[in-house]
């Protein structure tokens, strides 16, 4: 009789802790937080160790998008229009396209790799400021502020944009950093502006493609920028937040 006792209590004992649910690790736990930084810790890092350098076969973006696979795995994204809040706002390119004319992922010699600036609006613009060097002469700069507009496609991910204008300005400004231009050249204020490439010539060929963003959030931003939603060159860019 004792050993039924035992037996049944110990049963009932398993068949409690089989009842018991098990406790899911929620997504904001302390290990996947450090999982999350350590892979955009290794982006960047990996990023910045190629900066500056062309990619004609597409090796630097594969080890990239090695890594970012993991960090979007670990950190699903939801669609674009519910990251703006991170969206807007000033991004300084650490690895991506450093020859925008001949389209082959080589270098143009005429840029400056290491400043190149995206200030995005919430109003549905935002511009590309970069420091341009004539013939590669450093003592001869200026400043290329390539508007663009932008709106949201119909797919969650991808925002259409289309070149508008393409001012600039001759040297660097003494007082303030270069991407602040953006806000003066909207504003129509800028000191003795130049044409980079005359409007109408802008809009007439420069047209415009598709942004396929792939990672938002309050200090790194991951996209693909393209002529078309299948590109199969699709140009991967990382950048970080420039603080305000």
């Amino acid at each position: 009789m004792m050993l039924f006792r035992i037996f049944f209590i110990l049963i009932t004992y398993i068949i409690s802790i089989c009842a018991t649910p098990l406790k899911e690790t929620p997504l904001n736990s302390t290990d996947t937080k450090t999982q999350i930084e350590g892979l955009k810790s290794q982006i960047i890092q990996k990023a910045q160790s190629y900066q500056g350098k062309g990619d004609p076969n597409f090796k630097i973006q594969k080890e990239l998008e090695a890594l970012v696979k993991q960090l979007t795995l670990v950190a699903p994204q939801p669609s674009i229009k519910d990251r703006l809040k991170y969206f807007y706002g000033t991004w300084k390119q650490v690895w991506g396209p450093y020859e925008y004319r001949k389209q082959d992922r080589s270098v143009n010699p005429d840029i400056e790799t290491r400043e190149i600036y995206q200030v995005i609006s919430p109003k549905g613009y935002y511009y590309n400021v970069i420091p341009i060097y004539k013939d590669g002469d450093k003592s001869q700069v200026k400043i290329g502020l390539l508007r663009c507009e932008y709106e949201l496609d119909s797919s969650p991910n991808i925002l259409k944009m289309k070149f508008t204008e393409y001012p600039g300005v001759e040297g660097r400004p003494k007082d303030l950093p270069i991407w602040k231009l953006a806000e003066i050249a909207e504003a129509g204020k800028l000191e003795n502006p130049i044409s980079i490439v005359p409007k109408t010539v802008v809009q007439w060929f420069f047209g415009g493609g598709y942004l396929t963003e792939i990672y938002t959030d309050q200090d790194l931003r991951i996209f693909y920028n393209s002529d078309s939603i299948e590109s199969k060159k699709a140009y991967l860019h990382v950048m970080t937040r420039v603080k305000p």
